[in-house]
């Protein structure tokens, strides 16, 4: 069949909205090639490079878009993939979301974002729903918990493709190495001859995400390999001294620890607030970082709240991101196959507050 056709339109053709059937009246074309060329089966189907040239130049001066829900029914994909972020926690760093986007936009596909109580999240019926309401070809979860076994069987039942993120179970997440990252912290105050290395978390006993467990796990190890007895502290939660005004439980508890007779001389802090009350109580106690006092923290990003860069185990958001869309992607393809977790090496960013001991 002929490319050309008789042009049944006058060539000042415009349309608000352009179309295949607008493109080939504007040309003189059939409805089959513009088709064809739109479609990447130019070639397949034998029309002229030429052709196929003049018909994309003319479909960009008219403004076309494929039609979106067209091609979602025929390609059975939408090109979207959704965060699902739980208002619990709200962990949402701008190195994660630039992992995320990155990815994403490398891939020419779409991404939306969604948040949820976390009892929603963890509804069997939520994901389903959620996905037809985004029109999603997958999710990423971003929930401060993980989610029992038969939550997981039950999605894997259903063939929904969903990647965890920020959380350590068997198959299909992606976190951080934290017991590495205990390990890194520990090892560098080590190496810088202190012995007396504390290590700070706050008493959460309804935290129980999985790098509380694994920071201090990789402080221990690494302390007891040394031949160092490990010293665990814990700062109660963020309370204000009734008779101190503008006091807070957690600075106090710090001081407390810095004038003990066998102070630490080093502090491995869980994250940026317990490392904060041990910078505020050192300040108090006119103590200088790093000369008299040693502290590493886990941070995604290097902190300057106290004009003092802190030496930080990045926990890698950036990469956490990017290899949750990558799994994602893999989930799509093949949504019945539970894939690895996968645990992205954390990061060392040099700060200015770690000294070797005089």
């Amino acid at each position: 069949m002929s490319e050309e056709r008789q042009n049944t339109r006058p060539a000042s053709v415009r349309s608000a909205h352009p179309t295949i059937a607008t493109i080939a009246a504007q040309m003189g074309l059939s409805r089959a090639t513009v088709t064809h060329v739109l479609n990447g089966r130019a070639t397949e189907q034998r029309i002229k490079p030429e052709t196929q040239e003049r018909v994309l130049k003319v479909a960009h001066e008219l403004g076309y878009r494929a039609n979106a829900a067209a091609r979602a029914v025929r390609a059975g994909r939408f090109g979207n993939i959704a965060l699902v972020q739980s208002l619990y926690g709200q962990y949402l760093p701008d190195e994660l979301l630039r992992g995320l986007a990155t990815a994403i936009a490398s891939h020419d596909i779409r991404f939306v974002l969604t948040q949820a109580p976390d009892r929603r999240i963890s509804d069997e019926t939520y994901l389903p729903h959620t996905m037809r309401e985004l029109s999603a070809d997958g999710v990423i979860i971003n929930r401060h918990l993980g989610f029992a076994e038969t939550y997981l069987a039950h999605i894997h039942r259903m063939g929904i493709p969903a990647v965890f993120l920020n959380v350590k179970q068997e198959f299909d997440c992606v976190h951080p190495d934290d017991l590495s990252g205990g390990r890194i912290a520990t090892e560098l105050l080590l190496q810088m001859r202190h012995e007396r290395i504390a290590y700070l978390d706050t008493d959460e006993p309804e935290n129980r995400h999985y790098s509380k467990h694994d920071r201090r796990a990789g402080y221990e190890q690494a302390m007891q390999e040394a031949g160092r007895t490990p010293r665990i502290s814990l700062l109660p939660t963020a309370r204000p001294l009734p008779d101190r005004p503008g006091g807070d439980a957690r600075i106090e508890a710090a001081r407390l620890l810095l004038t003990q007779e066998d102070r630490p001389t080093a502090i491995v802090a869980y994250e940026i607030a317990e490392a904060m009350a041990v910078v505020h109580a050192a300040h108090i106690l006119g103590m200088r970082i790093p000369q008299d006092l040693s502290i590493v923290q886990f941070h995604h990003r290097i902190d300057l709240r106290y004009f003092i860069p802190i030496q930080t185990v990045s926990n890698a958001m950036t990469e956490v991101g990017t290899a949750a869309v990558e799994m994602l992607l893999e989930k799509i393809n093949h949504p019945q196959m539970p894939l690895p977790a996968r645990v992205v090496p954390v990061k060392m960013l040099e700060g200015a507050t770690c000294m070797p001991l005089r």
